[in-house]
């Protein structure tokens, strides 16, 4: 049996689901623990990444991706992991828009692009700064977290994957409370 996700807001796996835009369905009264050991089990491992990233807070999320990253991309681009690292032990406005500067200059959608983009959507205005400030979906830096580690798993097949949801499944089950 599952160890519930204390550090989740949410306490119906459809709230997450909600959020990712997922048709109603028999699953939704389950915990969001609940749920993500179905999807599992039913060998839906992207839409388990999905929902899992969704349902952890934003700071989790962007964790998990980034050790999902170190853990699968062979050769990972040292200067987006240095950037998406340095947000991480130190989540401010400058770290946070120095991610979204490398993932701009970054031309294709790696894992590491990806993971930059999450942090850079883990809390603040999306907006150019000097604008109006635009506050990211909720749902963005789980999004971007979960397409991250979907993407670095890709090579290794459905072996990377469960080896990142195992991992994610552990974080989820140690987090503290975010709420």
């Amino acid at each position: 049996m599952n160890e519930p996700w204390h550090g989740s807001v949410w306490t119906e796996a459809g709230q997450v689901r909600s959020l990712l835009e997922w048709p109603a369905g028999a699953d939704d009264r389950l915990a969001p623990d609940d749920c993500f050991a179905r999807l599992r089990a039913r060998r839906r491992g992207a839409d388990a990444a999905s929902f899992l990233a969704v349902a952890m807070p934003r700071y989790e999320a962007v964790l998990w991706a980034a050790r999902g990253v170190y853990d699968l991309v062979r050769q990972p681009d040292a200067d987006a992991m240095a950037t998406v690292t340095a947000w991480l032990r130190d989540p401010s406005e400058v770290r946070r828009r120095d991610a979204e500067a490398i993932a701009r200059t970054m031309r294709t959608p790696t894992p590491e692009r990806l993971c930059a983009w999450a942090a850079f959507m883990a809390g603040g205005s999306v907006a150019p700064e000097g604008s109006a400030p635009f506050l990211a979906p909720r749902d963005a830096t789980g999004r971007f977290a979960a397409a991250a580690v979907i993407l670095a798993a890709a090579p290794h097949g459905d072996a990377g994957l469960d080896a990142v949801l195992d991992a994610g499944a552990r974080m989820a089950e140690t987090m503290e409370c975010a709420a």
